[in-house]
This record gives C-alpha cells, sequence and structure tokens, in this order.
C-alpha cells in the first residue's frame, strides 16, 4: 500500500509541477477520468501505469522513481501529443501600407499563446510563410503538424478597426470558435487579449476554469511605439544587411517615443548582435558591445521580456561566460517555452560550453517548432553544428547544406560545411565550398578560425575537419 501511495503521490507532483488538470491528463493519457481519480488514491492496474509512462516519462513500475519532467510541451505529431496550434498571418483588407497592424496582432496573439506550458506553438517565422497565400487549414495542419489552426482578419477604417478570428479544428475543418470585433484602434491590446482568452478557452476548457488565463501585461500601451517595433521585426525577419540597418533605425524611434519600452531594447539589441554576427558594423567590436549593452538595459527594464533575456544570454555565452549565457538562455524559455529562436541560441550555448548532446536535443525541438522557417538557415546550421560537435558528421551533413542554401552569403555556413565535410573525407566537395566561400571574402584559414574559436568547446572537432578538408593553416 505504501507503494501505490508514492505511486500516486509522484502523478499528483507530476500534475501540480506540469500545472495540468484530471481532465487534460485524462485526456493526454487516453484513460477515463474515473480511472484518473482511481490513480490518485493509489487504485491502479499494471495496464494504467504502462499507458501513463508511456505517455508522461514516469517511471511507476519496479522501484518508484523521480518523474522525467520536460522543459517544453510535447510535439503534436500524433494522437498522444498534447495541443498544438499555428496562428496563421491574420490577413489585411485594405492599404497594404498598414498591414504591420495584422502582423502585429499575429504576433502578439502568438507570443501570448506561447507562454503558455501546455500548449506547443509554432513560431511566427513559419507560419508567416503563408502570409498571402489562399491556404487549406488543414493542408497547413498537416505541414506544420498541429492540431489547431487560428486564422484572421484586419480591417481599418479612419481610427476604426474590425478584427475577425476563427479558431480551426483542422482534423475536421470544424470552426470550434470565431468572433467579430469592431473597436477604437486605440484599443488593438484589448482585442489581442479577448482572441487569445477565447482560444485558450476553446481549447483547454477545463484548464482555462481551473487555472484561468491571463494576459501578460502589455509592455506598452503606445501604439506607435508599439507598430515601429512591430515593422522592424518583419525587417529582422527578412535577414540583409540593409533591413537589418532599416530595423535597428526604427527601433531607435521607437525608443525614443517610449525610453522605457524593453521589447524596443530587445530587439535593438538583437539587431545589433546580428550584425556584428555578419560582420555588417565597420567596427564589429563595437557591435558586439552595442548589443551587450542594449540587452543588459533590456533585462532591467523588464526581466520577463523573453527577447531581452535571449540577446543578454547569447552576448554573455559570446564572451565565454557560459553558465552565465546559459542562466539567461534558459530564463527565455521559462517565460516562453515555444520561443524556436530562443531554443536554438539556448542549444548554442551548450555547444559551447561542451554540453553536446543537450545541445543536439534542444536545437532538434527549434526545428520542430519552426519547420518552414528558414531564417538565414540558423535553425539548421546550429543544429548540424551541434550534430558536428558530438561527432555525428553524417547526421550533420544534410543541416548544414540546407544552411548554406539558406543564406549563401554568410561565410559561417561555409567553414561548418567545409568542416563537416572534412571529417566524412568528402574532400572535393569541400573544396568547392571553399572556393565558393573565397569567392565572396577573405579566404579561409584555420589559424584564424582557431583564434576565433578559442574558449568553445566543440574548437577542437571544428578545426580538426578544416585540416583534414585542406583548409591552410
Amino acid at each position: 500500500m505504501d507503494d501505490r501511495r508514492q505511486v500516486a503521490g509522484i502523478v499528483r507532483d507530476y500534475l501540480a509541477r506540469q500545472r495540468i488538470s484530471r481532465e487534460e491528463f485524462a485526456f493526454r493519457t487516453r484513460l477515463g477520468r474515473s480511472t484518473v481519480d482511481k490513480l490518485l488514491v493509489g487504485l491502479f492496474s499494471e495496464r494504467t501505469l504502462a499507458m501513463v509512462e508511456g505517455t508522461t516519462g514516469l517511471v511507476l513500475r519496479g522501484p518508484v522513481a523521480a518523474p522525467v519532467l520536460s522543459e517544453a510541451p510535447t510535439p503534436a505529431g500524433d494522437d498522444d501529443a498534447g495541443p498544438s496550434i499555428a496562428v496563421l498571418p491574420f490577413t489585411f483588407m485594405g492599404d497594404s501600407g498598414q498591414d504591420w497592424l495584422a502582423d502585429g496582432i499575429s504576433e502578439d496573439i502568438t507570443t501570448d499563446l506561447a507562454r503558455l506550458r501546455w500548449l506547443f506553438v509554432i513560431a511566427r517565422n513559419s507560419t508567416f510563410t503563408y502570409k498571402g497565400r489562399a491556404v487549406d487549414v488543414r493542408q497547413v495542419a498537416r505541414d506544420l503538424g498541429v492540431r489547431y489552426v487560428l486564422e484572421g482578419s484586419v480591417r481599418v477604417a479612419g481610427g476604426l478597426m474590425r478584427v475577425t478570428g476563427q479558431l480551426v479544428d483542422a482534423g475536421t475543418g470544424r470552426h470550434i470558435w470565431a468572433e467579430r470585433y469592431d473597436r477604437a484602434l486605440s484599443d488593438i491590446f484589448a482585442v489581442q487579449d479577448e482572441i487569445t482568452r477565447h482560444v485558450v478557452a476553446a481549447i483547454e476548457p477545463h484548464l482555462y476554469a481551473e487555472e484561468g488565463y491571463r494576459a501578460a501585461a502589455r509592455p506598452t500601451a503606445n501604439l506607435s511605439a508599439w507598430g515601429l517595433a512591430v515593422r522592424a521585426m518583419r525587417l529582422i525577419s527578412r535577414v540583409g544587411q540593409a533591413q537589418n540597418e532599416e530595423a535597428r533605425a526604427l527601433l531607435s524611434q521607437a525608443i525614443a517615443v517610449e525610453p522605457g519600452y524593453a521589447r524596443a531594447h530587445a530587439l535593438l539589441a538583437w539587431a545589433a548582435w546580428w550584425a556584428a554576427l555578419c560582420y555588417w558594423w565597420p567596427d564589429n567590436a563595437e557591435g558586439y558591445r552595442i548589443a551587450a549593452r542594449q540587452a543588459a538595459q533590456a533585462v532591467t527594464l523588464d526581466p520577463a521580456e523573453p527577447w531581452a533575456r535571449m540577446t543578454h544570454g547569447i552576448c554573455l555565452s559570446s564572451g565565454r561566460q557560459h553558465e552565465a549565457g546559459l542562466a539567461e538562455l534558459h530564463a527565455a524559455l521559462d517565460l516562453n517555452p515555444c520561443f524556436a529562436l530562443g531554443r536554438t541560441l539556448y542549444g548554442w550555448g551548450l555547444l559551447r560550453a561542451g554540453r553536446m548532446e543537450e545541445a543536439v536535443d534542444e536545437t532538434g525541438l527549434a526545428l520542430r517548432m519552426s519547420p518552414m522557417d528558414s531564417f538565414a538557415g540558423i535553425y539548421t546550421a546550429i543544429h548540424g553544428l551541434a550534430l558536428l560537435g558530438s561527432r555525428r558528421f553524417e547526421d550533420a551533413l544534410p543541416h548544414l547544406r540546407a544552411s548554406v542554401a539558406a543564406f549563401t552569403a554568410y561565410l559561417g555556413h561555409y567553414n561548418t560545411l567545409i568542416s563537416c565535410c572534412g571529417h566524412l573525407g568528402r574532400i572535393e566537395e569541400a573544396q568547392g565550398y571553399i572556393a565558393a566561400r573565397n569567392g565572396m571574402g577573405a579566404a579561409i584559414r584555420v589559424g584564424l578560425l582557431r583564434r576565433n574559436l578559442a574558449g568553445f568547446a566543440h574548437a577542437e572537432v571544428f578545426c580538426e575537419g578544416l585540416v583534414k578538408a585542406g583548409v591552410p593553416e
């Protein structure tokens, strides 16, 4: 009986720490509610324990062990997975010059939903690949591996707006919830919160009833500053140097309008860091310093801003402050478990710190969260780099090839691919990449990369591959 009570206690602890209701637990495990009620008081069969173990990762049979708790929601690739959703970019009905309003609404709803640990949310850069396209939501769901799709539209006339939203069960095509809002443009944040609340209520009625839903506190009530940041986000996602410079200008304007707007500081830090990574600053070291300064300021203004914690963390990681960097990167994921870019950078930080297999897991999960997003090949590049760091060269190769195809102008992607080819003995292929890379910038040299990677755990295997590929010292 003591063992049965211990099993029941582990399950109750799992529910509390995962913050899920009995009804949701019954749904995930395919057990009836009465069976779950009995389990929680120590009455169960071997079959019940097997089903719970298979779904949750708990160890309940044999010597009773502590629960295995995941750090993020379970991907929704099959019927046993938890609820999952993709928020399609809302359609703007009118002058395309104002379509950033619809993008901003889609972005903020995605962010609010992604803060819920029980809900798997596809990253915005993947869903935005469907922008401007007529789509079948059932096909979208199959492409992205989700159960629900949220779509909507925005129309603006004068100082008024009309926002519609529809939540669709992608398996059946059935509309679960639909609503229309006619409001003043200044009420845009309230409308976003209302849509998010209704979506949460429709997907998880029991969780909504038992835990309630509270929208994240709005970082700004200033529509002008918010709009500038939304437009900057669109530009940052396009990756190029001209877009990056324009984004930084817009974010500087947003900060001038509202100096305490943490999201604007955080996005400016990210844009500056990315520009430094791509060698777009006249003085690259100064670019990294600006990024670190802006990120630290953003964290000071709002410690609950995921972009701030992520960028602060990657700045610390780049400065070889591995433990401090990982703490910040992990904090970003605590705030937003479905932050795909944040998870990729956390994996990068783990790789640099020598935690190779964890890096592979995290970067692989980020690819699942944003399966349609090339974003300069960073998702495939860092996952491939993590696999290379783990000496899984065959697995790394297709990801590294994909990263070069996604951002052909970035020399760093070539460097990793050349190293991988060297390890695999694909010397002719490596030489082709060396020639292509050297035609775009300063010739690749092992000694320079060895210095640049000093203090990172994957430096040795990286440079070893370059030598095998025939890269000169």
